[in-house]
């Protein structure tokens, strides 16, 4: 138990410089994120007008087979590129949950180590109690049946 009290004490900042690191690294992540989330959508743009690009390329060219050949390698680069896209925003997420399961338990780990300070804090003070208790009763003088109401000893 005192192991896990002096991690528990020298892991870093007090509460506040914790909550403001921890709102920081939040926010980078968020931004991480919404930039991969952008980068996909800007990506699905470029899709689309290379689509269109290419249809009206075909409808005017005479050579098909040309333009085939290069729709196609552009759809295999694009798919890559998206299958990319998504692997690394699928990383991303996990990471992210895998990080906030790891905070779960470290809080969870701090729970328990207060809970149990706080079971051997109340268990010292009970015998602490008794004890104190104990030195406050005094033993009487006579045993009662000697003593006579009313009458003096």
């Amino acid at each position: 138990m005192v192991e896990a009290v002096g991690t528990f004490e020298s892991r870093g900042p007090g509460v506040a410089g914790m909550s403001s690191t921890l709102e920081e690294v939040q926010m980078q992540e968020t931004l991480a994120f919404s930039e991969t989330i952008k980068d996909l959508k800007t990506l699905r743009s470029q899709l689309y007008s290379a689509a269109q690009y290419f249809e009206l390329a075909y409808m005017q060219e005479d050579k098909k087979q040309a333009m085939t050949k290069n729709l196609k390698e552009y759809a295999v680069k694009a798919l890559v590129n998206t299958v990319d896209h998504l692997g690394s925003i699928s990383f991303k997420v996990s990471s992210l949950i895998d990080q906030r399961f790891n905070e779960v338990a470290d809080a969870n780990l701090r729970i328990s180590c207060i809970q149990q300070r706080a079971q051997v804090s109340q268990a010292c003070m009970d015998r602490e109690g008794l004890s104190q208790q104990s030195l406050v009763i005094t033993a009487p003088k006579y045993h009662k049946r000697y003593i006579l109401p009313g009458k003096r000893v």
